[in-house]
């Protein structure tokens, strides 16, 4: 019976924007990238909000999402439609970038944000959402 071997997260950062290189293939400029968000109110919209991964993983195809989890909840806030990755050996680093429009997030507190693929966790990170001072 086959190994089946989940892909893995090497590298995830959470940020207002990206932007694919024009000059560069596979290069992406990351615009605020942050474990913080400060909100005046709440709930609070976020307009965009991006997500790139690292991924490596054997070959074959893999289904791969994004989600934001209120961990005081356990409530999905934000869920993206599955990006089908083309995997060709272990040692070959995929990007995946996700954007996120309008997330609106019920309170202040940690949310996680996290890589699925098919149903399993394989990669989060915290994300603090919090009023101005």
């Amino acid at each position: 019976m086959a190994k089946i071997v989940l892909p893995r997260v090497q590298a995830m950062m959470v940020c207002d924007a990206i932007k694919e290189s024009e000059e560069e293939g596979d290069v992406f400029h990351l615009h605020g990238v942050r474990t913080v968000v400060e909100a005046p109110a709440f709930p609070a919209l976020r307009p965009r909000l991006g997500v790139l991964a690292h991924l490596s993983g054997h070959a074959g195809w893999a289904a791969i999402r994004m989600a934001v989890n209120r961990i005081e909840t356990d409530e999905m806030i934000h869920e993206s439609v599955p990006k089908y990755v083309d995997f060709r050996k272990p040692t070959t680093v995929v990007t995946v970038v996700f954007r996120a429009r309008n997330c609106v997030f019920p309170a202040p507190g940690i949310y996680y944000v996290q890589i699925y693929h098919d149903e399993k966790l394989i990669g989060e990170r915290p994300l603090e959402l919090r009023e101005e001072r």
